[in-house]
């Protein structure tokens, strides 16, 4: 009989990868497409529906046809958390964008919904902030300006999900709207406590009922892969958002562990155990996984919204050069401060304004110079959210995955401004590993000796707390002028 092999789909903001792996969580091949990122006008952010869902039939294609006669015993399905996409029932085709979750065209609309009856409420039930990064609030903008789509939405003819949700019923040929816990309290629309929909936040947002998926265990969607749309049949065994699915990629399975993932932003994720915490400020409290075999575990997250795509967004403008030498700025010489803000700033600060600040320039900068400083600004907002979330100081170490985990300069300024020894995972792509490993298990096909993590390397401080302390205040006070309001505004 043919040895089998799970495949995780990790459908990120940047690129699909469906990377197939064996029982021992042995990476067996990889497949990739890019993804494109539409940027029409400033604050929206979007994806083709019908190039995305392109891009991860054909990333599966190039995984089965390198692991030969191995058969697929299962598919997990890992995606890009807040992102979401409306489709027709009958059809299945898209009748929206697959909206980012770096849209924040919903800016406006937050300040009128918290001051609604209800408004004061969200965080109590939801664990997030009124903020145009969950869908719930770019659900409302669209439903909104489109009676029609309001009215087939509330009809049940239109659909709602996050993007494991329409891949899921992609794959399956329409066999199930289904949605898993991780994803689903990312909406707003979600009681924390029971991690099922809220009748109370439906009426605030103005969301359907109709339209929302049933929500399921992260391991048991209940779905299986249907030959004429994937080219083979095999349960879709496991869901989650990318970072929940990153969490566990990089064994942070108990309570107390911490992981961080630097890729399109950085992530913070704290695992908390099975009780419903109560962050600090700034700091969110959301579902890592809803198992049936494990039981729940909840999260803390501090969320910085750029990195990956700051330093795109300043490629594209010219700021920095297209590639550099990345290293941590001269500490010791003066140089400028740069908040890369292209997708607004995330915990403590929740300031959704998108755009960049530069502090400090003179006509002696140059361009390395300013590259130093906004990988300084990308390491601060890292900072920020290590600060906010506190409870991961309880710890001398902390573990870092992710694209960006492979830029030495990166890991090296964010131990010097965070004063954290930086553990790096052995697979930086922890987010496909993640969702291999409990698709895996959920498929029986775990072997009980595989790992979830190991260790590369640890990065260490090499500023002193004085030098940092010092860096830190120039941050402080640029963030000052970065978020007083523009004139006209």
């Amino acid at each position: 009989m043919p040895q089998p092999a799970i495949l995780a789909v990790d459908q990120g903001s940047s690129s699909t990868r469906c990377v197939a792996y064996d029982e021992r969580l042995s990476q067996l091949a990889v497949g990739v497409r890019r993804v494109v990122t539409d940027r029409p006008r400033p604050g929206i952010a979007e994806h083709d529906p019908d190039q995305l869902l392109a891009g991860v039939l054909g990333a599966i294609d190039d995984v089965r046809g390198q692991i030969g006669a191995r058969h697929a015993a299962g598919v997990g399905i890992a995606n890009q958390t807040e992102t979401f996409v409306l489709w027709e029932r009958d059809s299945g085709r898209a009748v929206s964008p697959v909206v980012s979750w770096q849209d924040s065209r919903a800016g406006d609309l937050c300040a009128v919904l918290r001051d609604r009856p209800g408004g004061e409420t969200v965080s109590d039930i939801t664990g997030l902030p009124i903020d145009p990064t969950f869908s719930a609030l770019k659900l409302a903008w669209l439903l909104d300006r489109d009676p029609t789509l309001h009215a087939r939405a509330e009809a049940g003819e239109v659909l709602f999900g996050d993007v494991a949700c329409w891949l899921a019923w992609q794959l399956s040929g329409g066999a199930g709207h289904v949605c898993e816990p991780s994803n689903a309290c990312r909406t707003l629309l979600v009681d924390l406590d029971s991690l099922m929909w809220d009748a109370r936040m439906l009426e605030l947002f103005g969301v359907p009922q109709a339209l929302l998926p049933e929500i399921r265990p992260s391991d048991a969607p209940g779905l299986c892969t249907a030959a004429a749309v994937a080219g083979f049949e095999a349960p879709i065994a496991a869901m989650l958002g990318d970072q929940p699915a990153a969490l566990y990629g990089q064994g942070c399975t108990r309570p107390r562990m911490a992981a961080l993932t630097l890729g399109t932003g950085a992530f913070l994720w704290l695992n908390v155990g099975p009780a419903r915490p109560q962050p600090p400020p700034g700091v969110l409290a959301t579902a890592a996984w809803d198992s049936a075999a494990h039981g729940r575990t909840y999260a803390l997250e501090a969320f910085g919204a750029n990195a990956g795509n700051a330093l795109a967004v300043l490629r594209d403008i010219g700021l920095v050069p297209g590639s550099w030498p990345s290293h941590p700025p001269d500490w010791a010489r003066p140089h400028p401060v740069v908040v890369p803000a292209p997708s607004g700033l995330g915990t403590p600060h929740w300031h959704p304004e998108d755009r960049i600040t530069v502090l400090g320039a003179s006509s002696a900068t140059s361009t390395d110079d300013l590259a130093a400083a906004a990988l300084a600004g990308i390491a601060h907002q890292i900072a920020d959210a290590l600060d906010a979330i506190d409870a991961a100081r309880s710890a001398d170490t902390l573990r870092v995955g992710g694209g960006l985990a492979a830029d030495e300069g990166l890991l090296q300024t964010v131990a010097d401004l965070s004063g954290i020894t930086l553990e790096v995972s052995g697979e930086l792509e922890a987010t496909a590993r993640g969702i291999a490993a409990l698709a895996a298990d959920s498929a029986g096909m775990l072997d009980p000796g595989a790992g979830t993590h190991s260790v590369a390397r640890r990065v260490a401080p090499r500023l002193g707390a004085g030098e940092r302390e010092r860096e830190r205040a120039g941050w402080r006070d640029a963030l000052e002028v970065h978020m007083r309001p523009t004139a006209g505004a």
